[in-house]
């Protein structure tokens, strides 16, 4: 997952859509929980970086080799720790105060897998600790304002050298198991068309309702403390809300120290 092109223009993409909306959420959100935190599918360290920069003791985990090198590209003068694993089943052999999952990471695994994820989570936080989590509903594509099957251009953007970056997607949606298999076409030309680089890849996400990662969460000892809608720190999740935050606790008995 991202690797080769598509994790080398990750980082461009976001990074034209102006500033980050969901970065003063975390920010609030890992000031409740003192001691290191752990955010999961770091990448290319989109966001753990710039926590990194206002003084939160952060390590970061993914399983892109690519998108890992791209992140200690980056570094600087800052030393994180940064684990090569799988979100699911990872092993760092400590505890954290908090754990985050952010920008719909969650969402790219196999439904199965998500409950022994949130237990594995469970055995990474310190009693109490705290759990960020965001995934997005993909009302354009479940409404019928994508046209399932067709290439459209979702991304592009200029490099600094004046090559155009862009990428095109076509998606196929199963809306009764709640899947969006996406593929997407990465290219960068000249302008004068020319194409200089390209690749392909395919996700499968699967989105969740707000009462099925109720259940999930709750079925795994947390408790749900705050549920956003579409990263607006004053408004709660509803119906009609295409993002959805939440942040939750640890219960003290389920947490298992190391």
């Amino acid at each position: 997952m991202y690797d080769q092109l598509e994790a080398d223009l990750h980082d461009t993409f976001w990074a034209a859509e102006g500033a980050s909306a969901e970065l003063p959420l975390i920010e609030k959100f890992l000031g409740q929980y003192p001691g290191t935190s752990l955010e999961l599918g770091c990448g290319s360290g989109r966001l753990l970086l710039p926590l990194l920069g206002e003084g939160f003791f952060m390590e970061g985990l993914d399983n892109s080799a690519d998108m890992l090198r791209l992140c200690r590209a980056q570094l600087g003068d800052m030393d994180p720790v940064l684990h090569h694993a799988s979100m699911v089943d990872f092993q760092t052999g400590t505890t954290y105060g908090a754990i985050t999952i952010p920008a719909f990471t969650l969402q790219f695994l196999p439904p199965q897998t998500i409950p022994d994820l949130l237990t594995n989570i469970q055995h990474h936080l310190h009693p109490g600790g705290g759990l960020y989590i965001t995934t997005f509903i993909p009302w354009a594509e479940i409404t019928g304002e994508l046209n399932e099957g067709e290439w459209f251009l979702d991304q592009e953007t200029r490099l600094p050298n004046g090559h155009a970056a862009r990428c095109h997607t076509r998606f196929q949606i199963k809306r009764l198991s709640q899947e969006l298999i996406r593929e997407h076409r990465y290219e960068i030309r000249t302008d004068d068309g020319k194409l200089i680089q390209s690749s392909t890849s395919s996700h499968h996400l699967h989105w969740y309702w707000p009462r099925e990662m109720d259940k999930l969460l709750g079925e795994a000892g947390f408790t749900i403390e705050q549920t956003l809608g579409d990263f607006d720190p004053d408004s709660a999740c509803d119906e009609n809300s295409q993002i959805i935050t939440l942040m939750a606790r640890a219960n003290d008995e389920e947490s298992v120290d190391y």
